[in-house]
């Protein structure tokens, strides 16, 4: 992790966000992870709002055997922080780059009276906090086909609504191989998919 000292930069990335804001939050920072850092893990809450501007972040957790089970993949525009400001942070998950990432930082303590009386931002955070909370509940819920669940995934999960790699599917779906190669071609019979590639495949709208 390390600071970017780039006041242009720090204003261009701002400058997109902005619409989440009433009022300006006076301690802010434009913070890079490389691939493989870990922003968050059970033993270290966040501290501080980040706001995803560039690359994206796996959040997982590990079972009681060790392996890991990921929730979900997040991109730009996604708050990190909301469970945690809520009093609500999870005591389970980790949050690590996937790749190179840039965040908008902004620091609990210092922008609490700021941040905590700004109604624009609060609903930001309400909004971040239910996608969440629906996304858990839909892909955790024993109920759910997996038909659902690829449906779930291909709509709220991934930004640009499509399956660039099935492992990364899998490893999201919490399923065989076999099971979301049977449960892909029905959708695509169905019409619901299109087969853009090898491995790839993309929700019609």
């Amino acid at each position: 992790m390390k600071e970017i000292v780039d006041r242009d930069l720090l204003e261009h990335f701002f400058g997109e966000q902005q619409a989440h804001f009433r009022q300006r939050p006076p301690v802010m920072q434009l913070i890079e992870f490389e691939k493989g850092e870990i922003l968050n893990d059970p033993l270290q809450f966040l501290s501080q709002f980040y706001i995803i501007v560039k690359g994206s972040v796996s959040i997982y957790h590990l079972t009681e055997d060790g392996s890991i089970r990921y929730i979900s993949k997040a991109a730009s525009g996604t708050l990190l922080g909301d469970m945690e400001f809520s009093g609500a942070g999870n005591q389970s998950l980790y949050i690590e780059a996937a790749e190179t990432v840039l965040c908008l930082a902004m620091p609990f303590r210092e922008n609490q009276s700021v941040l905590e009386n700004d109604p624009v931002f609060l609903r930001f955070v309400l909004s971040q906090l239910a996608g969440k909370l629906s996304l858990s509940a839909v892909m955790t819920a024993s109920a759910q086909t997996l038909e659902e669940k690829v449906l779930f995934f291909l709509r709220k999960v991934q930004a640009d609504h499509e399956i660039s790699s099935v492992n990364h599917a899998l490893q999201s779906l919490h399923c065989s191989r076999r099971q979301l190669q049977r449960v892909l071609k029905k959708l695509c019979d169905e019409g619901l998919l299109a087969k853009t590639g090898r491995g790839h495949y993309r929700l019609k709208k």
